[in-house]
Parts: C-alpha cells; sequence; structure tokens
C-alpha cells in the first residue's frame, strides 16, 4: 500500500504543477504581435537618416559630372586655340580675356615668352568660364614651345614644327592640378 499511495501523491503533484502551470499562463498579459511605438519612429528615422545621405550622394555626382564637363570643353577649346596659333591662323600674340567665337561664355588668354634657345618661342594658352558659377571655377591651361613666326619664314625653320611640345595643365575647384602632355 506504501507503493500505490506514493503514486497518488506523485500524480496528485503533478496534477497539481499542471494546473499551476494552466493558471500562471492564463494570468500572464500575452505579448503583443506587432511593433510598438517606439520600434516605428525608430525606423523612420533610420529611413530619413539614410534618404538624406543618398540625396547628398547624387547632388554631389551632378556636381561633378558638371565640373567633368567644363573641364572637358575647356581642354577642347585650349587645345583648339593652341593649334589655331600653330597654324598661323591666329598671330601669337599675347591677349588677355577674349571671348571665343563659337562659345562666348568661354575666354582665353594667350601669353607669349621667349625661351634661351633662339628662334623658339613659349605660348601658353589658358582657358575659363567667362562668368564664374562656382568659387573656384575651371581653368585649363596649355603650354606649347613653337618656332618665332618671324624667324620660321626661313623654308628651313618650318620643317622642325615636329620637334615642339606641349604642356597641360588644368585647375580644378580642389585647387589641384592635372599636368598632361
Amino acid at each position: 500500500m506504501t507503493s500505490a499511495r506514493r503514486r497518488q501523491t506523485v500524480d496528485r503533484a503533478r496534477a497539481a504543477a499542471r494546473v499551476a502551470a494552466v493558471r500562471a499562463a492564463r494570468a500572464r498579459p500575452r505579448l503583443a504581435r506587432g511593433l510598438t511605438l517606439l520600434e516605428v519612429i525608430l525606423a523612420i528615422a533610420i529611413l530619413g537618416g539614410c534618404l538624406a545621405v543618398i540625396g547628398e550622394l547624387a547632388r554631389m555626382g551632378v556636381r561633378h559630372a558638371e565640373e567633368a564637363r567644363e573641364l572637358t570643353m575647356a581642354q577642347l577649346l585650349c587645345e583648339g586655340k593652341l593649334e589655331e596659333i600653330a597654324a598661323g591662323a591666329t598671330p601669337a600674340e599675347s591677349a588677355s580675356a577674349v571671348p571665343f567665337e563659337s562659345e562666348p561664355d568661354w575666354t582665353y588668354t594667350i601669353e607669349v615668352g621667349s625661351l634661351e634657345e633662339p628662334g623658339l618661342i613659349q605660348v601658353r594658352v589658358t582657358v575659363q568660364p567667362l562668368v564664374a558659377e562656382r568659387l573656384h571655377p575651371n581653368v585649363f591651361t596649355l603650354t606649347r614651345w613653337m618656332l618665332d613666326p618671324s624667324v620660321a619664314s626661313a623654308p628651313s625653320a618650318s620643317n622642325s614644327l615636329s620637334g615642339s611640345t606641349t604642356e597641360g595643365q588644368a585647375t580644378t575647384p580642389g585647387g589641384g592640378n592635372d599636368a598632361s602632355n
């Protein structure tokens, strides 16, 4: 009989534990399935910050694309003007802030200087926008050594034009310089 009593006692204890567990489960508040207001506000704040950063990156990309387009235009205009001077279509004389006929929004400056080598001159052409829309506008400069037109009229001197050198410099809004040959 002792073993039967023990079983009954164990069974009653188990039943009491089950009943207590069921009562405790009913007494606890159920967790809500959803988001709290704090979680929603935090998610919106993170989304807003991400959108602000992406918007700034897009704006910077557009600005840099415009600067690259302007610098390319300045380089093409500068090379064209330097080739006009080398071909004799434009005189190799100093000039300052002269607007281009084809692009009136751009100006060029020509600086002519002598070199230590007789018969050679240094021609520097600088191109920049007529109206600077930025604090640091795009400026492009090319320097070329060529035969002095006053000396180049001799037939033997015109054959040595292929020995000229060209050096370029672009000033970007960051203040850095890029040189190209």
